[in-house]
């Protein structure tokens, strides 16, 4: 009996070890690991105001394409149309703050 309540003590203490090693190794891993900047998109409404107030006409639709990534320098084309005229608009971000230029160029 009293070899049973030896063994049981020997097991827990060694369980109790390998949890704390395991504990240890995990924080290890999680102060170490890289963080990946996120990146930040336009957001898609404001886009579309930003874009139809400078080249639109009222009433007009616009369709850009989703998940921009605000980055200054970065340029894509929208789709602009006005029953029966379709153009294509380039836009350019000019900010880190979203802020963006558009021009016609079809």
């Amino acid at each position: 009996m009293a070899d049973q309540r030896n063994f049981a003590r020997i097991v827990v203490a060694v369980s109790s070890v390998v949890v704390a090693a395991c504990a240890v190794a995990v924080t290890i891993k999680a102060m170490n690991t890289d963080v990946v900047p996120v990146q930040r998109v336009l957001d898609q409404e404001a886009l579309e105001r930003q874009v139809i107030d400078q080249v639109g006409e009222p009433g007009s639709q616009l369709t850009c394409p989703a998940s921009i990534v605000v980055e200054v320098g970065n340029q894509f084309e929208c789709r602009l149309w006005r029953a029966p005229n379709k153009r294509v608009v380039r836009v350019t971000v000019v900010s880190d703050q979203g802020e963006v230029s558009a021009s016609s160029i079809g």
